[in-house]
């Protein structure tokens, strides 16, 4: 269910591309019943779309946390980067069952986007967010960045654990670096 809920675009889709095929077979076969059925999957289409678009999933609101990140460590704000993640927020690297360290980590790798892998500029490839219970998500980006020390723009894949904390509030709760390029990276890069 939160998949239609996190694609009600798809969904739309879906049901305009039924309702014109029946409309042309209906047209074709010169049968008014036919055509007067292809406004059936376009309602529903048009009904599950907008509850779709109404609705905030977990996903959703994850996406939002990660698209925060992200926006605030291009523009240089650390602390704002820093604000959302969990006090109880890890890092990993390289696959997401490996060890990892805690938020004093992660706020020493956020204070190197200061100095020398200041983000010169960043695209975002990708961005994948999936429902997993009422307080928690995932989501997967993949980057292409350039830092005052990369030289060219480096490709990066991240996942990320969201949970709505108890205040209500989505902060991420674990990150994992998962490629450099086609490498797999180390922490001490960070």
């Amino acid at each position: 269910m939160s998949w239609i809920a996190e694609h009600p675009a798809w969904i739309l889709l879906i049901c305009l591309a039924a309702a014109a095929a029946t409309a042309w077979i209906g047209l074709r076969q010169g049968s008014g019943r036919l055509l007067f059925g292809a406004l059936a999957p376009l309602l529903v289409g048009i009904i599950v779309s907008a509850i779709g678009w109404s609705v905030v999933t977990p996903g959703e609101h994850a996406q939002e946390s990660v698209e925060r990140l992200v926006a605030a460590v291009v523009k240089g704000d650390i602390a704002a980067a820093k604000a959302c993640f969990s006090e109880r927020a890890s890092i990993h690297v390289g696959r997401l069952n490996s060890p990892g360290e805690g938020r004093e980590r992660i706020n020493r790798a956020f204070d190197s986007f200061a100095g020398r892998h200041r983000i010169e500029s960043n695209v975002l490839i990708s961005i994948d967010a999936r429902t997993l219970d009422a307080d928690s998500a995932e989501v997967e980006i993949a980057c292409r960045t350039v830092t005052a020390a990369s030289g060219g723009a480096v490709p990066t894949r991240w996942h990320f654990e969201v949970r709505r904390e108890p205040d209500g509030v989505w902060k991420i709760r674990r990150i994992t670096w998962l490629r450099l390029g086609s490498e797999i990276p180390s922490l001490s890069l960070l």
